[in-house]
């Protein structure tokens, strides 16, 4: 052995060399994807696959031979430190320039988490004295008991708990590269004379192996499909996690029996430490290595796997010894070059830069604040879950930070104007505490967070606190009185006082107002904005916006909906294509009228009646209701046009259902920036065609305030006569609520619409909405005479309010029999559509990814009196509708002759499937068709439209956004003219 150590002068720097050649070919074999270029399972595939795994071994190599090398008195490299962060840090800058040019796949990387695993690297070579310099004061006995203990507890963990202990299983922290640095100074002082060679070999070979079949029983994973039996996936041409337990044992045997080879002290070079840095921000970047290697790609592609990777293996050795070379010359520049002999950049002396840091504590508290009431929200999102919120820290910290960011302009914005930092502190924090509770209370009961839609609410407060626990509301007062007489208390005694010069105030104020006002661009492609969130991968989910608050936080899913797109532009709008619609659809009215008798609207009442969060509770899954509270309901489900109405919220969103019922327009093919059209859309139309325009008189009730959803603004807008609601509107003659209810009882509601109907002898429309049954669902009544069982829900809080619920129903549907009695006496025809807007956010025991389409599925029927009931026809469809299908339905049971657009909303009620929005919250991207669910008169969700269909469904698509976002063109060629 002294033979070959004298012939090969074989030396640790070398060894440490040969190790950073290695790794390097590995990183050249993943970015050039040779291993996804070889056939499956032959003779080439086995070969790049074998040494892709030994590079990922030889990995684990570096830090237990640093661990070998260092001392308590070795001297840290931090030049060599502080260039490789400066150099990472700019070709991650620079990377994005190259993002557009070479796709992003798996099989780049060689290893798993090679960020972390860079960091680690450094920090190793940063803290590797001062830990020899703990471990020192114990024995060498005690040091190998506790890795082995280690070592059991991470295999243990990882095979047979499925844990991950400190990261170990992903190998990409700190801790574990400690681990393995500890590791080497075990090896360098044990004493191994007495372990032979041989067994040493022969344990290693085993290990050799069994690292192999373990990485191929890790990565070449298999999956089952019922349709297709076992299929095999790609998850070989991924990166390997390099802490596989027989991954770390080969190491440490190869290095045990290298270390009596050699019989030396390790000793590393600080080119060779450089130099493997160097080589894992390669590993970490191999787009930019590829963009810097293009012309290779041509003869990797084509040449056998032997010789490309023989290639690839000198390639690497030439840059290694390269780099190795040159860093050596400009170690020898820098210490003859005078300028540069005075220059030092020692870490030893960072007090001085803690301590000027230190000074900046005001700032640090405020980000310190902001940080971690921003994790902890996104945590509570999570449900709590650690995992989730460990991923959210590690990697979403960029989003986490846009939020604190937007936080900080929040703050911004107080202190230019108050110039007090304690109460401009203490002032942010407590909106953003309120904020907070505020979206939890949102998500609760409608499983959606806050949105800018929401901010029409903040106009009617009192009905706001109406829905807040009375506990909770003092509970705030008391915190907000306690939280000012704090910063009144601070603000005195702070001898550090900090006031801004008027220049400084206006410039603060000026870039948080520019900062939070240019997120009104954020969903226009390229602006800066946009390209920012872009590329800290901001996932808005406007289909799913509970998604979008868990991925992205609360702030920042605020901001994501304030840039607003009506509708995207279908393919082929023009004014010559809705001319084209208008005379096609005037065809279709022409053929449809042949067969309808009636045409004057002037004598017909038509009630839209929206019964406020009202759904069976027997029909939602896992959950038994003891008693019927609505025999009546169930009886005129029996007796008339009836069924289910699908509905695009849960918990909330009734505008959105009285918007389509009122225009006909559905709410999916809307874009997903538009989540309420009422307060979005509507407002600021030109003209806003509805149901309403049917008739010379229409009247609006609705037993509550107006200011939500800017119902006020929306029915002057479709043109009512008359809207009865509280505080400023037409008087409400009954407001009689039920025991405790804070909210006027629908037998009220229906009083007050027979009254109506009294008071205006012609026909009219009437839209009712009603709120007896509206959250929250406290303990209101004296009696509750219906419960429920089962794992609907998942408490007894919950259990007691679907409890309460239940009676509130009961009571509905008591007081609308009595009303259906009163509207069969009278001698005018009356035409009925009662429906729930949508379920009650009670069931929180189900899940909306299995039952989704259940629990968005509410009760309609459809009643004529007994005056109209011999000239109106029987509904075609009835068992599943959408609410945008209600005036269509109505006119054809009415047998009204119809306008163009109402002839093409007939053949959408006839001929197309109901459709919504996905019930299911799965959507996974932001088109404004991804999310669109069509289910069936059966009830079963529909995948694909026939070629009738789509051409229908285009046509509908084209009408509603010249209507709402387009030209209007329809409208001025006649669409919605009635023939006589």
């Amino acid at each position: 052995m002294s033979y070959l150590k004298q012939r090969t002068n074989l030396t640790w720097s070398k060894v440490f060399s040969i190790l950073s050649i290695i790794i390097l070919s590995g990183v050249f074999v993943t970015s050039f994807h040779l291993l996804s270029n070889q056939s499956y399972m032959n003779s080439s595939f086995w070969g790049v696959w074998l040494f892709k795994t030994v590079t990922v071994i030889a990995s684990l190599f570096i830090p237990i031979l640093i661990g070998m090398d260092y001392k308590k008195n070795s001297k840290v490299p931090n030049r060599s430190i502080l260039f490789l962060l400066i150099l990472d840090l700019l070709i991650q800058l620079a990377t994005p320039i190259f993002s557009n040019q070479i796709l992003s796949r798996p099989e780049m990387y060689l290893l798993r988490s090679s960020t972390g695993i860079f960091l680690s690297y450094i920090g190793i070579l940063l803290i590797g004295p001062f830990i020899i310099g703990i471990i020192q004061k114990h024995s060498i006995q005690k040091i190998r008991r506790i890795l082995i203990i280690i070592f059991i507890i991470f295999i243990a963990a990882n095979m047979i708990l499925g844990q991950d202990i400190m990261g170990f299983s992903h190998g990409q922290n700190l801790i574990w590269y400690l681990y393995l640095f500890v590791i080497g100074y075990w090896i360098r002082n044990e004493n191994w004379s007495n372990f032979s060679k041989l067994k040493l070999s022969l344990f290693w070979l085993l290990s050799l192996v069994g690292s192999f079949i373990s990485s191929w029983l890790t990565t070449n994973k298999v999956n089952y499909d019922p349709h297709h039996g076992m299929t095999l996936t790609s998850h070989y041409l991924g990166s390997i996690i390099s802490s596989q337990p027989l991954f770390l044992v080969t190491a440490i045997l190869s290095l045990i029996i290298l270390n009596k080879i050699l019989k030396q002290t390790v000793y590393l070079k600080v080119s060779n430490l450089f130099t493997f840095g160097l080589v894992l921000i390669f590993a970490n970047n191999p787009k930019l290595m590829i963009f810097s290697l293009s012309w290779m790609q041509d003869f990797i592609s084509n040449t056998p796997a032997f010789l490309s990777l023989l290639v690839i293996i000198i390639l690497a050795a030439v840059i290694v010894l390269l780099v190795q070379f040159i860093y050596a010359r400009l170690i020898i520049f820098n210490n003859n070059f005078q300028p540069f002999k005075n220059f030092s950049f020692d870490l030893t002396h960072a007090n001085k830069y803690l301590k000027r840091i230190a000074k900046a504590w005001h700032f640090w508290l405020l980000l310190g604040l902001s940080w971690l009431l921003t994790v902890i929200s996104m945590s509570k999102l999570w449900n709590w879950d650690i995992n989730m919120t460990q991923w959210v820290v590690i990697h979403r910290e960029p989003i986490i930070f846009i939020n604190v960011f937007i936080l900080l302009t929040i703050f911004g914005i107080f202190w230019s104007i108050l110039n007090r930092y304690w109460y401009s502190l203490i002032i942010t924090m407590t909106a953003y505490a309120i904020w907070l509770i505020a979206t939890f209370i949102k998500i609760d009961f409608r499983a959606e967070p806050i949105l800018p839609s929401d901010m029409s609410m903040v106009t009617s407060m009192s009905e706001l606190l109406n829905m807040v626990s009375p506990a909770l509301i003092v509970g705030a007062i008391i915190g907000i009185i306690v939280l000012a007489i704090l910063a009144i208390i601070i603000q005195h005694k702070d001898r550090n006082k900090i006031h801004l010069g008027l220049k400084m105030r206006a410039l603060i104020l000026v870039l948080a107002l520019l900062s939070l006002g240019s997120f009104f661009t954020a969903n226009h492609p390229k602006t800066p904005i946009a390209l920012l969130l872009e590329d800290i991968e901001d996932n808005p989910y406007f289909y799913a916006q509970l998604r979008g608050a868990k991925l992205n936080g609360t702030l920042l899913q605020f901001a994501n909906n304030l840039d607003v797109t009506i509708m995207q532009k279908p393919d082929g709008y023009s004014k010559e294509k809705m001319a084209q619609l208008s005379k096609k659809y005037q065809n279709v009215a022409n053929n449809l009228n042949k067969t309808r008798n009636n045409s004057d609207m002037s004598k017909q009442t038509v009630i839209f009646n929206l019964s406020e969060s009202f759904s069976d509770p027997a029909r939602v899954p896992n959950l038994t209701l003891h008693g019927n509270p609505i025999p009546f309901i169930h009886q005129m489900k029996q007796s008339t046009a009836a069924g289910e109405m699908l509905t695009s919220g849960y918990g909330g969103g009734t505008a959105n259902i009285e918007y389509q019922t009122l225009t006909g327009l559905a709410i999916n093919n809307f874009s997903p920036t538009l989540p309420t059209p009422y307060s979005q859309l509507v407002p600021y139309q030109k003209v806003a065609p509805a149901f309403t325009d049917l008739f010379d008189y229409k009247t609006g009730i609705h037993p509550f305030s107006a200011n939500l959803y800017s119902r006020k603004q929306v029915y002057k807008k479709f043109g009512f006569n008359k809207f009865y609601h509280l505080v400023d509107g037409d008087k409400l003659t009954y407001t009689d609520k039920i025991e405790k209810s804070p909210y006027i009882s629908d037998e009220s509601a229906y009083k007050q619409t027979l009254k109506v109907m009294k008071d205006h002898q012609g026909g009219q429309f009437i839209n009712l909405v009603t709120m007896q049954n509206h959250m929250p669902f406290d303990d209101y009544y004296k009696n509750n005479d219906y419960s429920v069982s089962g794992t609907a829900y998942t408490n007894n809080s919950h259990k007691q309010q679907i409890e309460n619920y239940t009676q509130g129903i009961h009571y509905t549907d008591v007081a609308l029999k009595q009303f259906i009695e009163e509207i069969d006496k009278m001698d005018r025809p009356i035409t009925f559509i009662w429906y729930g807007d949508h379920l009650p956010g009670l069931y929180n025991g189900d899940s909306m990814q299995k039952y989704g389409l259940q629990l968005h599925e509410t009760d309609y029927f459809v009643y004529s009196n007994k005056y109209s009931r011999q000239q109106n026809s029987s509904l075609p469809k009835t068992k599943i509708v959408s609410p945008n299908n209600f005036a269509a339905m109505a006119l054809y049971k009415m047998n009204m002759k119809v306008s163009p657009y109402y002839a093409l909303q007939t053949k959408v009620y006839t001929d197309l499937p109901a459709m919504t929005l996905d019930s299911f919250n799965s959507a996974k991207n932001n088109s404004v068709n991804s999310s669109s669910e069509y289910v069936d008169n059966n009830g079963k969700l529909v995948t694909h439209l026939n070629k009738h269909q789509k051409e229908i469904m285009h046509d509908y698509k084209l009408i509603q956004y010249d209507i709402t976002a387009g030209k209007q063109y329809s409208l001025k060629n006649g669409l919605m003219k009635t023939p006589k």
